[in-house]
């Protein structure tokens, strides 16, 4: 399979809700604690999306020909859980297509490439710290463990991967 990685539109956004909304739902089957475990879409409502939609955050990986988004991020330039000042592009709202095999590391791989264009040093992250899967995932694609974030009914790993 062949991806593009581009900014969402308008047109995209009910693909992108009803991509995390199966997520979510696989996290409950599998007993992977994520966004299941939080109030997902209180957090992160509709509005949230479409404004970073607006705002040009929201990225996409599309099947090539189809048009199918196979997964999608909100990138950003900034995050208050993060104070130290270093130029890095942050990572929220991660998600791919069950059967899109690839999809994910490709818009990770994407995602540093965008960071590098930007003049950042690091590309960062957080997951949640109980969920064992999704941190192995992140360290074996080079996103080591720095830090930690609590909020209400969520304790998260700061990751970051160096862009050398």
């Amino acid at each position: 399979m062949s991806y593009q990685f581009m900014p969402a539109s308008e047109s995209d956004a009910p693909q992108v809700l009803a991509l995390i909304r199966d997520r979510i739902q696989w996290m409950r089957e599998t007993g992977l604690r994520q966004w299941d475990a939080v109030d997902y879409w209180g957090f992160f409502p509709e509005s949230y999306f479409f404004q970073a939609i607006a705002d040009q955050r929201l990225y996409v990986v599309k099947e090539t020909g189809g048009g199918r988004v196979a997964c999608a991020g909100v990138l950003s330039f900034q995050d208050p859980d993060w104070t130290d000042g270093v130029p890095a592009v942050y990572l929220h709202n991660f998600a791919g297509a069950r059967d899109a095999p690839g999809a994910g590391g490709f818009f990770l791989e994407r995602g540093e490439e965008y960071a590098r264009a930007h003049g950042r040093t690091r590309f960062r992250l957080d997951c949640m710290e109980s969920n064992k899967k999704l941190n192995q995932y992140y360290e074996r694609r080079g996103f080591r463990a720095v830090g930690r974030v609590e909020k209400p009914g969520y304790v998260g790993v700061q990751r970051e991967k160096p862009l050398t």
